[in-house]
């Protein structure tokens, strides 16, 4: 259960650094767009766990 924990955290912290930081990488469009999907994905998760714990 920790890993699953970490690697949701991950995905909020590469979301929001490809959010930051991808438009050096790739065009400014695309790393907003990967970005906020890979945030909003490791936030949807983290909250699906917390529901299995009350």
């Amino acid at each position: 259960m920790k890993t699953k924990r970490s690697i949701y955290f991950l995905l909020i912290v590469i979301g929001a650094a490809i959010m930051g930081i991808g438009d050096y990488w790739i065009t400014k469009e695309y790393a907003l767009s990967i970005g906020i999907v890979l945030l909003m994905f490791g936030i949807y998760k983290t909250s699906q766990l917390w529901n299995k714990e009350e």
